[in-house]
């Protein structure tokens, strides 16, 4: 036999048929002559398959995965189907819940041939399913018997929103700041949930879903997240663009639930920096003269989001001054903004009022209670000739230093005046005493 030949018999006698078609099914009779009396005779009938491109079977809403996740009332029916077989493939739908065996759901299959392949398709309408439970799961399996028998699935995960009561919470949170950089655990529930949906609000208002699973086995995210075991959805290098509000819809063995999170991004002032007074010179605290109305100023740099400054009297329980027109600006730059606050001051304490220690402090619940403080030393006129001579300072220490050396100062002259008057008055008084021993008499 040449080896352009299509057919061949091999040294033990089987039937070779080189590059085999479809054309080549047919019904084969194999004779045997054992002698010129014996002979047996076999018929074998060919049958060619074609294994399909994708065994997978392919669900109309999952655009080309085989696991998806898609809202109930968005869909009327289900399809699935297999291209490019033959024999053709069968297909069957199954429906699962959490911690329940698959059931058969009813279908209605069909078969397409294009010849030599055949396509088979399954659809099942989508609102037979239990619609009671906020998730679902239904399987398209694909079972193949040619050469041998393998069988392959595509799952996607319902979820029943006609009723949900999820989506009222909207508003009714509390919004949380993450730093920038750092990775971010959104909680969902405190059972380890086995169905779960994370989605994301978009800019339109909707909710879109970024990560979801069923199982072990099927789990679908978006770039940048992951799915704790128990279920947490878990933001990597949290940034500027994951700013919004996440949902959460899960269902376990012992229940079923949804929870909301509302996220900002972060970014604090380095820990050295406080907000700086403007006329202090960026120095922490300082001393100033300043008349009895004026105004101040103080800012903050490189923050987000926008944090709120305010000006506060500080250890005085009797206000002495008062602030008024407050005026806020800020100037972004890229992902971070500058904040300033310049207030308009009145002193109310009178001149004998003292000198008045106040504050530019941060708050907003970014700080979580903290309140960072820089204060300047405000003078009325009436200290002012005592003030003429203190410039800035680095500390508060250093003030008070410099307040406690003026007043010893001005103790310690008066003390050394009144040991200079006595001492005159007892040599003025010397002449009416004499020496009792009958020494020297005074003229």
């Amino acid at each position: 036999m040449s080896g352009d030949e299509k057919f061949g018999i091999s040294p033990s006698g089987s039937l070779i048929v080189r590059n085999i078609t479809f054309e080549d099914e047919h019904l084969y009779r194999l004779i045997i002559l054992r002698t010129r009396q014996q002979s047996e005779t076999h018929d074998l009938r060919l049958t060619v398959y074609a294994y399909p491109g994708n065994p997978v079977p392919l669900i109309d809403v999952c655009g080309g995965q085989d696991f998806c996740f898609v809202e109930r009332d968005r869909i009327s029916t289900l399809s699935c189907k297999i291209e490019g077989a033959r024999p053709p493939v069968s297909l069957r739908w199954e429906w699962q819940a959490v911690g329940s065996d698959p059931e058969l759901v009813d279908s209605l299959p069909s078969t397409s041939f294009t010849d030599p392949l055949y396509s088979t398709f399954s659809h099942t309408n989508g609102s037979l399913v239990n619609g009671t439970r906020r998730l679902d799961l239904l399987t398209c399996v694909s079972s193949i018997y040619v050469p041998s028998s393998e069988h392959h699935q595509s799952s996607v995960l319902l979820e029943n929103v006609l009723d949900s009561q999820c989506y009222q919470l909207t508003g009714n949170h509390e919004r949380r700041h993450y730093l920038i950089g750092s990775d971010v655990a959104l909680d969902c529930s405190q059972d380890s949930s086995q169905f779960v949906v994370w989605k994301k609000r978009t800019y339109e208002g909707k909710f879109e879903p970024i990560a979801f699973r069923a199982g072990g086995d099927l789990e679908e995210v978006g770039e940048g997240f992951e799915i704790s075991a128990n279920g947490s959805l878990i933001i990597k290098s949290y940034g500027v663009t994951h700013e919004g509000e996440y949902i959460c819809i899960d269902a376990s063995l012992s229940s079923e639930g949804c929870q909301l999170h509302s996220t900002k991004a972060l970014v604090l002032p380095p820990a050295h920096q406080v907000p700086t007074i403007a006329e202090c010179e960026k120095k922490m605290d300082c001393i100033l003269t300043r008349p009895s109305s004026g105004v101040l100023s103080c800012y903050v740099e490189g923050v987000r989001p926008v944090l709120f400054l305010e000006w506060e009297q500080v250890n005085s329980t009797k206000p002495s001054i008062t602030f008024r027109h407050h005026q806020y600006t800020t100037d972004n730059r890229d992902e971070v903004v500058d904040v300033r606050l310049s207030a308009s001051y009145e002193l109310t304490g009178g001149p004998d009022a003292g000198p008045i220690i106040v504050a530019c402090v941060i708050k907003g619940p970014v700080m979580t209670g903290q309140q960072t403080t820089a204060t300047i030393v405000i003078n009325s006129p009436a200290h002012a000739e005592l003030s003429s001579d203190m410039s800035c300072n680095d500390t508060p220490a250093s003030s008070a230093i410099a307040w406690a050396i003026a007043a010893v100062t001005s103790a310690t002259s008066l003390i050394l005046s009144l040991i200079l008057v006595g001492l005159l008055i007892a040599v003025r008084n010397g002449g009416m005493f004499r020496k009792m021993d009958g020494g020297p008499t005074p003229i």
